[in-house]
């Protein structure tokens, strides 16, 4: 496989997928997680590790299919390849599904089923997934969801026939075939849609589909008998099942796969290994490929509501009282994580390192600060109020009043995707949606802000960055990489929407019997779509 290419050739996405080397079909894949899932409807996915659990459940019209090595290809999923671009000027897109898709009930997947999932993801009772589609058809009609307005018909996007998508946008959208990767394009047929309820029971159209489901103790996959892989380029079913034990914390889960006994010899720990079980796995020379230490594009940010905290004087001074080495000591430690000062992290296309404009400790609160006590939230849970607690020791160590307040952690993202709350600093960590700077930076974005789910969760509206935004947005994405890089450097120097703090090294082990499983080098969680155990203890496969 190529290192990273778009593959316009149909005949690369047919199935069957690639055979992975030393996989065997049977048993069940055991995967060890902190906690349960925000979301199982596909539309309000929004964390990295549901949306690799998602590539078992789900399909998009594109999919990214990675080697485990960080080379991918784009190619296409449900459709016969990642998009037509039909004037060659990047504003009509035409994707073509393959025929023979159905989901987990045997019905077809037509066309109208992606507009439908593609519909309902307008709706703000069903916010929480990425919102790039959404924004690029919001600019042909307003538009605010199927239940809403009555109708899946969204503005600028059309329905040919019963397997013919064609998407008219009035300015070029070059990055197209990636945003058609996200879960936004995954298909629900409308007369199966309950709205808010539909996460408890979604439809599959991957190679599994959802068996049980108790929440906050486990969700067990079994095979979905309708899925062909002769149709998908991606993903393999070797396991019977999947069953994800939920409320482990990363200790336990790293110690009980490090030791590999009994049905743990068959599980993953998804969850990175913190400092200390990090260090006794890395002085193990035995566990060889079952041990990965990857860096990741994911980058660990403090926000900055900026509609709350509005003097860029004082954020400046927040960015340069920050102690990062103790951020990143509490949350991380030195195996894990890579102080850094750039938004986008060296992972991403379009990356360009510039001198740290907030060395030097503080200086000093402005003479224009009002003094009042910055609100910072932070999830429950140790590895994340770890951090928090250094960020307000740090502030005011420079003079500032910090409150800390505390949240569950599932409800952390909707509260600070809310426009409007009531909190100034948030510890938030996200990557690019696809290997370029553009998902990054055009979160930046003030045109975009919503009452909620807003991608721009810092809240920044400035007519400058939202005029650079919209014109390196037209740009072929070769000839955008050098601008993005230009923007990063811009934002965090002048209007410092936020202040980036280290970026994230996964390191996590799993048991004797599983392969297949690998970091994927832009969701930095492991991907399970080529994973497999094996009926005797050789472990084997990529890693």
């Amino acid at each position: 496989m190529s290192k990273a290419s778009i593959a316009w050739d149909p005949r690369d996405s047919r199935g069957p997928a690639r055979p992975v080397p030393g996989a065997v079909r049977g048993g069940t894949l055991r995967i060890l997680r902190d906690a349960d899932y925000d979301h199982l409807d596909p539309q309000r996915v929004q964390t990295l590790q549901a949306t690799a659990l998602g590539h078992l459940l789900f399909r998009t019209l594109t999919m990214f299919a990675e080697d485990g090595e960080g080379g991918w290809r784009l190619v296409g999923d449900l459709a016969e390849h990642p998009g037509r671009d039909v004037d060659g000027d990047g504003r009509t897109w035409e994707f073509t599904l393959k025929p023979g898709l159905r989901y987990e009930d045997g019905r077809p997947i037509t066309a109208a089923d992606v507009a439908h999932g593609i519909a309902r993801s307008f709706e703000e009772s069903l916010a929480g997934g990425p919102q790039h589609l959404q924004d690029w058809l919001r600019a042909a009609g307003p538009y605010a969801g199927p239940f809403t307005d009555g109708t899946d018909e969204v503005p600028g996007l059309e329905v040919r026939d019963a397997r013919t998508l064609v998407f008219h946008f009035p300015e070029p959208r070059p990055d197209l075939p990636f945003a058609a990767a996200l879960v936004t394009t995954v298909p629900v047929p409308r007369d199966a849609d309950t709205g808010e309820s539909y996460g408890k029971a979604p439809l599959a159209s991957g190679p599994y589909r959802i068996a049980e489901h108790v929440p906050g103790e486990r969700l067990v996959l079994e095979r979905n008998p309708h899925w062909d892989p002769a149709t998908d380029a991606v993903r393999h079913d070797h396991p019977d099942r999947v069953e994800l034990e939920l409320g482990v914390d990363a200790a336990t889960q790293n110690r009980r796969a490090h030791a590999g006994e009994g049905p743990d010899a068959f599980a993953v720990a998804e969850n990175t290994a913190p400092e200390e079980v990090a260090t006794e796995l890395l002085a193990d020379p035995s566990l060889g490929p079952r041990l990965r230490r990857d860096r990741t594009p994911l980058v660990w940010y403090l926000a900055i509501n900026t509609a709350r905290v509005t003097d860029v004087a004082v954020r400046r001074e927040i960015a340069r009282a920050l102690d990062k080495e103790a951020v990143l000591g509490a949350m991380a430690g030195a195996t894990q994580g890579e102080i850094t000062h750039t938004i986008l992290s060296p992972a991403t296309i379009g990356h360009r390192p510039y001198p740290d404009p907030h060395a030097g400790g503080p200086r000093g609160l402005p003479d224009s600060w009002d003094g009042r006590t910055l609100r910072l939230l932070s999830r429950d849970g140790a590895y994340f109020t770890a951090g928090a607690a250094e960020v307000r020791r740090s502030l005011e160590a420079a003079g500032f009043a910090v409150e800390l307040v505390e949240i569950e952690r599932p409800r952390h993202n909707a509260a600070v995707l809310t426009r409007g709350h009531a909190y100034d600093l948030y510890l938030m960590c996200q990557a690019a949606d696809w290997p370029g700077a553009s998902t990054l930076l055009t979160g930046f974005d003030g045109r975009t802000l919503r009452a909620t789910g807003n991608a721009n969760y810092t809240y920044l509206d400035d007519p400058g960055v939202n005029a650079e935004i919209a014109r390196v947005s037209a740009l072929p994405a070769d000839l955008a990489a050098p601008e993005w890089a230009a923007l990063d450097e811009t934002l965090t120097i002048r209007h410092i929407p936020l202040v980036p703090v280290f970026s994230y090294v996964y390191l996590a082990v799993r048991g004797p019997r599983v392969g297949g499983v690998f970091t994927s080098s832009f969701l930095g969680t492991p991907v399970y779509y080529d994973a497999y155990v094996t009926p005797a203890a050789q472990g084997g496969g990529h890693g």
